[in-house]
């Protein structure tokens, strides 16, 4: 019996895993924040990854965009360092 409850427990935990985040929204100081996305187009190529940092309400808010087939952003990743600059 205790096999099956942790084999369960495992199976749900990892069921939990394959579960896409929801999109990130964009904020006031991100590249895509308040245009279309057809509006914001690069010659990069697909699948290059751009970096973008600007501070948000007194913290400094990093960014990941990956370019996508039709050269538009997607946000794929964010951090946000809580006190800046470092060592605050």
């Amino acid at each position: 019996m205790k096999k099956i409850a942790l084999m369960l427990l495992c199976v749900v935990a990892l069921a939990a895993c394959t579960a896409t985040p929801p999109d990130l929204e964009p904020l006031p100081g991100s590249l895509t924040y308040g245009e279309t996305a057809s509006s914001r187009k690069t010659r990069a190529a697909p699948g290059t990854m751009i970096q973008n940092r600007f501070l948000h309400k007194g913290t400094m808010v990093f960014e990941t965009y990956e370019v996508q087939p039709d050269h538009t952003y997607k946000l794929v990743r964010r951090s946000v360092a809580d006190s800046w600059p470092p060592g605050d």
